[in-house]
């Protein structure tokens, strides 16, 4: 084939007429130098005009159209003609400029989430496949607003009258949880934490590529992330675990995975109570330890089967592989049935709180082992259980407080029904609040934070569906229709009334609506949120800093004082409800007396008479709880400081309850000793302060003779 040249030919005619000297070799040569010229130049342009149609190429392949194949390159340049091509006025150039981007209306181009494309596999491998190709341009913003603005009218279609089963039928669709579960977990990981993890060496970017397409595992591991997470280093560890799987091991550990990730994405370290060195754990090493033992059949509790956030209470051990390979082997430990008798198995050394000379081994290492041989005080007993617990696949905590006779330390673990058990070791006498360390956040709780796990309801389909209720609400949130986040919001706590996150994300959607919202559903919210965890007294905190905040205000100060009189005689009433144990909530009376001293606090000079009243009935109520009775004593005095009157009848007041229900000896051990002399110092401090120095005496001398008691027991 002739190669085509940009110089037109020359008419035989003009040829024909040349004379007859003309040398015909040098006419040919000189024809063939100027087709060859020709050629080049049509070659030389032809490869400019290539260069500048495939630059715009991966611009159209970026974010393909769901509903139209990619269209390849090749074809466009084929058909481009040549004269187009090497045509050289400017005016033409815009027809191939690189800045033009035609591809920008399909990379924000909804995601259609309706329709019979909703249940189409086509759809599903779509969503998934360009998610993972965010791996690759890091454009996962954009991913997210197309998943946002295809999901937000999907939602908004489903009935309201079907109340929490409104969206049952789209989350049947694999595409629509799909869908659901990456939007969210791009939001609470964060597109610029995603892009720093997919340039992490192999492993990471192979776990995000099939994480991308995992409904389930999105969910999981973004519902058990918290904000003190770090999730970058989380999904780093998580990335390493499961490069460690077997291919017949792949998929049967993921939610230990995820436990681990969550654990170990800042390190784990502790030291041991009698010596020894510091000690650490490391994630990979750790998910060998349960992953092997599960294999081998010697744990009790199914680590596979268990969810992620009960798999942190068990891989957050703070106990060495090597302790716990110890634990498994013990005869004691494996024998038992449920793990409350761990606690009893070490012997208590009371030389050990009186300080006596012994002939006894003292510890050295503080080991599991060393304490099972040894014995200790309430602090081993309760590492040891928690610990060996653990060891087993068992979630358990480490959980301490302070009653009548000191600090104290128990433990709890989660029973065979997965309900916890919280009381193994808990004294009778004033210990209803522990306190216990997440060991995913390394941050003090509240124990009743743990035993909610536990509660039915979480376990229920009804949770779920609370949840996924929150997740609709945050579709609606972002795009702006405020009124549909609301109705998701009180749908969520009406499915599941013990998800206290459902109860936080309502508040604060009430909070944003702000003056549109009704007194009446504030007032709705405070009863039916108190109602929701009648059992869960601590819970119930949240509506009340929602009544001081946006009933008080609209309610005359008479009535806020009743309202909050209320709440601290139903603390008082529930106070005579004896189980197993001492349930009373000190810590929450204590709340409700700052609370309704705050509002007399206002007019201190008028409500002066109520002020003291309140302090002296708190006294008398709670006297037979020392800790409580320290916090109110010091309540007590800021609201009479600088008053001389009243500051005169609150040291009459605290003389006289100690007199008649604290003061005496008499059988007491040596554990309410030492807590009586530091009340005795507590009190003589007050007396002190407000310059009545002979009483102050009388006391210190009280507590002195205490303190020789206690001398004498160290003999």
């Amino acid at each position: 084939m002739a190669s085509p040249s940009p110089t037109p030919k020359k008419p035989a005619p003009v040829l024909a007429r040349r004379s007859s000297q003309t040398s015909w070799p040098t006419v040919i040569i000189g024809v063939t130098l100027l087709v060859a010229a020709g050629w080049f130049v049509w070659q030389a342009n032809r490869k400019e005009s290539e260069v500048v149609i495939v630059k715009e190429v991966p611009k159209q392949t970026e974010t393909p159209k769901v509903e139209e194949p990619e269209k390849k390159p090749t074809a466009v340049v084929e058909t481009k003609p040549a004269a187009t091509v090497v045509t050289p006025k400017m005016a033409e150039a815009p027809k191939v400029e690189p800045e033009k981007k035609p591809e920008a209306v399909v990379e924000t181009k909804a995601y259609a989430f309706t329709g019979a494309g909703l249940n189409d596999p086509k759809f599903f491998v779509i969503l998934a496949d360009d998610a993972r190709l965010r791996l690759k341009d890091g454009k996962w913003e954009e991913h997210l607003a197309r998943l946002q603005k295809g999901l937000l009218p999907a939602l908004a279609a489903t009935s309201s009258t079907d109340g929490v089963e409104r969206h049952n039928r789209l989350w049947e669709s694999r595409a629509f949880a799909l869908g659901m579960n990456q939007a969210l977990f791009i939001r609470r990981v964060g597109p610029e934490t995603l892009r720093t993890a997919a340039q992490g060496g192999e492993k990471l970017p192979a776990l995000l590529t099939d994480l991308l397409g995992r409904a389930d595992l999105l969910e999981k591991f973004a519902l058990t992330l918290k904000p003190e997470d770090d999730a970058a280093e989380a999904l780093r560890v998580w990335s390493l675990l499961a490069a460690d799987d077997t291919p017949a091991q792949r998929g049967k550990y993921d939610n230990l995975q995820i436990a681990c990730a969550l654990v170990f994405d800042q390190p784990l370290t502790w030291s041991r109570f009698d010596g020894g060195a510091a000690c650490s754990a490391d994630a990979l090493t750790r998910y060998r330890y349960f992953k092997t033992n599960t294999e081998a059949g010697r744990l009790v509790g199914d680590v596979r089967k268990a969810s992620p956030g009960d798999l942190v209470w068990v891989v957050g051990a703070t106990a060495t592989e090597e302790e716990m390979t110890w634990a498994l082997a013990n005869p004691r430990l494996r024998s038992l049935a449920e793990w409350a008798p761990s606690y009893g198995m070490i012997r208590y050394r009371m030389d050990y709180v009186t300080q006596e000379k012994t002939k006894l081994p003292k510890p050295t290492e503080g080991t599991l082992k060393e304490i099972f041989d040894i014995g200790g005080i309430c602090m081993h007993q309760a590492h040891f259980a928690a610990n060996t617990a653990r060891a087993f696949g068992i979630p358990a905590a480490y959980v301490t407080g302070d009653g009548n006779r000191g600090g104290h330390a128990w433990f709890a673990y989660q029973r065979k029904d997965k309900e916890w058990n919280m009381n193994t070791g808990r004294y009778n006498d004033g210990y209803a609040c522990g306190h216990t360390m997440d060991p995913q956040t390394r941050r003090p709780i509240g124990e009743f934070e743990v035993q909610i796990l536990g509660d039915a309801q979480r376990r229920g389909d009804r949770f779920a569906k609370s949840q996924r209720l929150q997740l609709a609400a945050q579709i609606f949130a972002d795009g702006g229709n405020i009124e549909a986040q609301h109705d998701c919001l009180r749908l969520a706590v009406l499915a599941a009334n013990r998800c206290l996150e459902a109860w936080r994300a309502y508040a604060a959607c009430l909070e944003a609506i702000g003056p549109k919202v009704k007194t009446e559903e504030w007032k709705n919210f405070v009863l039916e949120m108190r109602r929701a965890f009648d059992d869960w007294p601590d819970m119930r905190e949240l509506a009340d800093d929602m009544e001081a905040k946006h009933l008080f205000p609209t309610m005359a100060q008479d009535e806020i004082f009743l309202s909050c009189k209320r709440a601290y005689d139903r603390l008082i009433a529930e106070k005579k409800r004896r189980g197993e144990y001492d349930r009373t909530r000190y810590d929450l009376i204590q709340k409700a007396v700052e609370r309704e001293s705050a509002v007399l606090m206002t007019d201190r000079a008028k409500n002066a008479e109520k002020l003291a009243n309140l302090h002296r009935r708190a006294l008398e109520d709670n006297a037979d709880h020392l800790p409580t009775f320290r916090a109110l004593l010091e309540g007590y005095y800021l609201a009479v400081k600088g008053d001389t009157k009243m500051e005169s009848v609150f040291l009459s007041e605290m003389e006289r309850v100690y007199r008649r229900k604290l003061g005496g000896m008499a059988g007491a051990d040596v554990f309410r000793l030492k807590a009586l002399a530091g009340l005795l110092d507590l009190i003589q401090g007050y007396f002190d302060k407000c310059d009545d120095a002979e009483r102050a005496r009388r006391l210190r001398l009280e507590s002195e003779k205490i303190q020789k008691i206690l001398d004498k027991m160290k003999k």
